[in-house]
């Protein structure tokens, strides 16, 4: 009784264990090669917002404890790399595909005749 129920558990644990099929086209390739993309491209976006909170927390440093002979940075300069920086670093590609994909409706609403549509609505057409 106990051999049928191993044999059981093992024939289950082979056939899930099994390699998938590799599909070898050109359509499989691309999707393959997007998500890889895309995973690789995350993680450098969020590795570039890293850096720009690191170069600004520098001048931050420099901005206290450096010397006044040099040119400093502005204090807006370095609030906008931190706030870029930390976009950068916690959205990485999700973020800037939100922001690309704004972009795309807003090119096909002015193409689409929309933007000329709101102008008549308004009363700004001529």
């Amino acid at each position: 009784m106990n051999t049928l129920a191993n044999s059981g558990i093992a024939s289950a644990v082979t056939s899930n264990l099994s390699l998938p099929v590799a599909a070898w086209d050109v359509v499989s390739f691309l999707q393959n090669a997007m998500s890889y993309a895309k995973v690789v491209g995350g993680a450098l976006i969020s590795l570039l917002g890293l850096i720009v909170i690191i170069v600004a927390a520098v001048f931050i440093v420099k901005k206290f404890f450096g010397s006044g002979g040099q040119q400093e940075k502005s204090w807006v300069m370095i609030v906008v790399m931190l706030i870029i920086g930390g976009a950068l670093m916690t959205g990485g590609i999700v973020l800037l595909t939100t922001i690309a994909e704004g972009g795309q409706t807003t090119i096909e609403e002015l193409g689409g005749g929309g933007f000329i549509l709101l102008q008549g609505a308004l009363g700004l057409a001529s």
